[in-house]
């Protein structure tokens, strides 16, 4: 695109926030300069608390840089470089588990100074925008996340993003789920088997922070970690003893606590919903669980 004005925020504040650690942004800032610069590089834009206003002095930086489809290969070759320049030692360089040919994302520990920061770089394939995680990467896409776009492909993404969504689960799957695994906990609480009641442990919570999210998500981005912060206090704070202990007594207290909550926010989210909650199958499987002890 021709005589296309680039968008670069030299002023971070605005998409960062005021708190970002300092060290860092001059790094971010550093690293952008000369990406600007790369032939490889068509633009980049802020990703992850950064795009939400919502980064602090403890915020990594989370950074996409769009890179020609032929190039892709070689600029993942030449990040390590890159890196190296703008800090003082790369400690450590994490590649993602989803990395692939059409994006890949590297987790990197670097010293500079005295301090240790954490930088995220992820590179993105412009031949490959319709696969699943490049699309994930650019849904809600605008104009003022973008640091720059030399080509003008980075404002093309930002009108054709996806639109992001409110959580929604089937609340009869989610219920049934509940029960079925708490009457799984009875014989793993009796054995004293840490590590398959630490697994249904985490059934449970990710079952009840689905149910907590259908009824309260107002958030259209993010994962659940996310999600959560948005929700009421006092339905975050109803998730927050499923973490499994060596003090079986503590698990079992806890888990009696939590079936209570999800109980409750099962009937919230419901009449939220407008529909009818369902009476079994938890009132049977309380039966069973209170008569083990």
């Amino acid at each position: 695109m021709e005589g296309y004005v680039s968008l670069f925020f030299t002023k971070r504040g605005r998409v960062t926030g005021k708190n970002m650690n300092q060290t860092l942004e001059k790094i971010y800032e550093q690293l952008l300069a000369e990406m600007k610069e790369e032939e490889d590089v068509l633009g980049a834009w802020d990703f992850g608390s950064a795009t939400h206003g919502l980064s602090d002095e403890y915020s990594d930086v989370d950074v996409i840089f769009l890179v020609k489809g032929n190039a892709f290969q070689r600029m993942n070759e030449k990040l390590p470089a890159y890196m190296k320049s703008v800090c003082d030692e790369v400690i450590l360089c994490w590649p993602e588990t989803f990395n692939n040919d059409a994006i890949t994302n590297y987790g990197h520990l670097i010293k500079k100074g005295d301090e240790f920061l954490q930088f995220d770089v992820f590179l993105m394939n412009a031949d490959q925008l319709d696969d699943f995680m490049c699309r994930l990467h650019y849904t809600d896409l605008k104009e003022e996340n973008v640091l720059f776009d030399r080509t003008g492909d980075v404002r093309k993404l930002v009108q054709a993003a996806p639109k992001g969504t409110l959580w929604s689960s089937d609340l009869k799957a989610l219920n049934e789920t509940y029960w079925f695994h708490v009457n799984m906990t009875i014989k793993y609480l009796k054995r004293r088997d840490f590590f398959k009641l630490n697994h249904l442990m985490r059934i449970l919570m990710d079952t009840h922070v689905s149910v907590i999210l259908t009824g309260y998500d107002r958030i259209q981005w993010g994962g659940t970690a996310n999600k959560l912060h948005f929700v009421p206090e006092e339905k975050r704070r109803h998730v927050m003893k499923y973490g499994c202990v060596e003090d079986f007594e503590v698990n079992r207290r806890n888990l009696l606590k939590e079936m209570s909550w999800f109980e409750e926010d099962y009937g919230d989210v419901c009449r939220i919903k407008g529909i009818p909650a369902q009476a079994e199958p938890a009132k049977t499987v309380k039966e069973i669980w209170n008569k083990q002890w």
